[in-house]
């Protein structure tokens, strides 16, 4: 565990910021190539990844608040310390959705082709970003006795969930790899033949898929959090199937090479 990534003298990175920002950099460059195609200006790309990163950080932060709010009535400046810690993934993620459709409406570009384009970085995103969370300690899992259970050092949240001697599942790592093998699907499909939206209403049913089977091996501090978001992933894979059966049902389909 290691939640400042690098320490140089009174600056310090955290490891989670640091994994954020590099899934932002690797997905505008990912992106931005299969973009040409359509005639998408790498500008346009530019300022949509900047609103969404915002819609990122505002979301996340706002939905991990909500949760905890008895962490921050004392003192509510602390909320706009997100260096310190502290996102929740479906207040990223539909936060990233409300931003990027506002930008993307604005421009009168078609939603579903960048929604595909778009598809595998959210999944490469969430490698790098679940390795964050593993540095910084967060979205822990619950104790468990295979030989790759991880028992987290002393003063950190894990252990004072459980102890330091409690091996918990690692499922930051879980989410981690599922997400690099959700990008290679995604990304192998973007090169084929394809209904326009169909990727990115694959992206939901299957992140909603995982994250609703990961959930019952991870810790939540109470019975209600651990409901809203199997609730929340539950929506996410009915909607994604809804919008597969009306993009195939549309007909449009798009094709380039990457």
């Amino acid at each position: 565990m290691r939640p400042t990534l690098i320490q140089i003298g009174p600056i310090s990175l955290p490891s989670y910021g640091v994994m954020l920002l590099i899934s932002f950099i690797v997905a505008l460059f990912l992106v931005k190539r299969p973009a040409k195609h359509y005639g998408i200006s790498p500008a346009f790309i530019e300022n949509l990844a900047f609103w969404i990163m915002v819609g990122v950080i505002v979301g996340g932060r706002l939905l991990f608040v909500f949760f905890h709010w008895r962490d921050f009535e004392s003192d509510i400046l602390v909320i706009f310390q997100i260096w310190t810690g502290g996102m929740m993934f479906f207040g990223s993620f539909i936060g990233a959705l409300v931003a990027g459709l506002l930008y993307v409406r604005r421009q009168k570009v078609a939603p579903l082709l960048l929604a595909d384009l778009i598809s595998p970085s959210l999944g490469l995103g969430e490698f790098f970003t679940r390795i964050g969370c593993f540095l910084n300690g967060c979205c822990f899992g619950i104790p468990s006795v295979l030989f790759w259970a991880v028992k987290f050092p002393s003063g950190s949240l894990p252990a004072r969930a459980y102890s330091c001697d409690t091996a918990l599942h690692p499922t930051q790592l879980y989410s981690s790899l599922f997400g690099l093998l959700l990008f290679f699907f995604l990304q192998k499909r973007l090169g084929r033949r394809h209904n326009r939206g169909a990727l990115f209403a694959a992206y939901l049913v299957l992140s909603g898929l995982f994250r609703f089977g990961v959930d019952f091996i991870r810790h939540y501090e109470n019975a209600a959090n651990l409901l809203v978001n199997q609730f929340i992933s539950g929506a996410t894979v009915i909607a994604g199937i809804i919008m597969l059966v009306m993009v195939y049902q549309k007909k449009t389909v798009d094709k380039h090479i990457v």
